[in-house]
């Protein structure tokens, strides 16, 4: 293709907070979508909605969409800690034409996946039909909180909302969370998986292929934690056929987040 086609599905904008990044903001993606023959992206809230959501997040994410020319959506954030503060938020963002789904992180908040505060915020993607994105990884010594997201405690909800496209981000990480996110995509027509992040496991898309679920793996890049050019082509050099790439590279990403 001689024009842009691939959506990264996977992006983050503003400082992260943790280390310094030398390009954090929209304009930059842009520079670097253009670049790379990415027509669009999906950018999975800033630090500042991780710590609160607001409507002036959305606002400012709409923003980028727009000087964007349409090419960067975004997803509002929901901290069931603030249940009825953040549903009204995104009651507000649906609004907003960038507007395409709901990312919840339950290590960073600190609860746990399967929590019953969960059930409101998954009621909602139901009822509008959006889709739930999540971070998920294994269970880390070095980062204890991270048992909290381990793929297998969404289960409970994704077989009680059926109709809800739910995207386990990261993968569930390395090890056996990869194996759990593998094994929930096989056996749930429902659940996806992107692979954003410092996930450089070997023939990663050969075992995707092999476990027959190339269809629910979307290509993201964790921008700008990681650098785009990274897991792009480890696309490009796996060894499968042009339309399984396309499928990564796109074709999935439009399904699940509704684009174009």
């Amino acid at each position: 293709m001689s024009s842009p086609f691939v959506v990264d599905a996977h992006v983050h904008t503003g400082y992260p907070g943790i280390f310094f990044s030398p390009e954090v903001d929209a304009a930059a993606l842009l520079r670097r979508m253009d670049r790379l023959q990415i027509q669009w992206a999906v950018n999975l809230s800033s630090i500042h909605s991780l710590q609160a959501a607001s409507l002036r997040e959305l606002e400012s994410a709409q923003r980028d969409y727009e000087e964007s020319g349409g090419r960067v959506f975004f997803c509002g954030f929901y901290d069931p800690r603030r249940a009825a503060e953040d549903l009204a938020v995104l009651e507000k963002g649906m609004r907003l034409d960038g507007f395409r789904g709901i990312k919840i992180h339950p290590s960073f908040n600190k609860v746990s996946a399967e929590d019953p505060r969960y059930d409101a915020v998954w009621r909602f993607a139901e009822e509008h039909e959006l889709p739930i994105v999540a971070h998920t990884w294994s269970v880390s010594s070095y980062n204890p909180a991270q048992v909290l997201s381990t793929p297998e405690k969404f289960e409970p909800y994704v077989e009680k909302y059926p109709g809800v496209r739910f995207v386990l981000a990261h993968s569930g990480g390395r090890g056996g969370g990869r194996l759990e996110a593998i094994r929930m995509a096989g056996e749930y027509p429902n659940v996806y998986m992107d692979f954003a992040g410092d996930i450089y496991c070997l023939r990663y898309f050969e075992s995707m292929a092999a476990a027959g679920i190339l269809d629910r793996v979307l290509f993201g890049s964790d921008y700008p934690w990681i650098d785009v050019r990274s897991h792009l082509t480890r696309v490009y050099l796996a060894d499968l056929p042009v339309e399984a790439k396309q499928a990564v590279l796109r074709d999935n990403a439009l399904r699940v987040y509704r684009l174009g």
